[in-house]
């Protein structure tokens, strides 16, 4: 009777282990954050790398949206800080097909009023979800202003596993 007894709570404690053994791990690749880096003005930035891809219809279009944003770490002490680069190509086409629509800055946690840059050279790929890419671009003046901001150019950026 005592043994009976005692195995009930070592068989109880065993089956506990075991499904705490046997739980769900988190993926470390599914919440990985991708890098990137780039030079405004000379000076280099390193960054996060965030996608967030989109579709929407237009006109009996589907067309694909994809947001790579690249956060500034660590963020600078005059407020947030983030470079987007926005792509766009018609549904149903490959991921080859993106192409860079727009390239604009937040900087000092402004969220309504970026710097806009134009694309010089962009190149963007996927692979198992992920994107990476490079790009470079030069101001421009934004929409009723003289002038483009104090900023002249964007070199050497890359930003590699962007994922969702």
């Amino acid at each position: 009777m005592r043994l009976r007894l005692l195995t009930t709570p070592i068989l109880a404690t065993a089956l506990l282990f075991g499904t705490l053994a046997c739980s769900k791990k988190d993926d470390p690749a599914a919440t990985s954050v991708g890098t990137g880096s780039y030079k405004l003005d000379g000076t280099t930035i390193t960054c996060q790398a965030k996608a967030y891809p989109s579709t929407s219809t237009s006109g009996g279009l589907t067309y694909n949206y994809l947001e790579i944003d690249l956060t500034t770490t660590p963020q600078p002490a005059s407020g947030a800080e983030t470079l987007k680069l926005f792509f766009l190509k018609q549904g149903g086409q490959p991921s080859s097909a993106y192409q860079l629509n727009d390239i604009s800055l937040f900087t000092k946690g402004n969220t309504t009023s970026p710097y806009y840059f134009a694309n010089d050279v962009t190149t963007l790929t996927t692979t198992n979800g992920s994107f990476s890419g490079t790009f470079s671009a030069k101001a421009i003046n934004p929409v009723g202003g003289n002038a483009p901001g104090p900023y002249t150019a964007i070199t050497a950026g890359v930003f590699t596993d962007a994922r969702p």
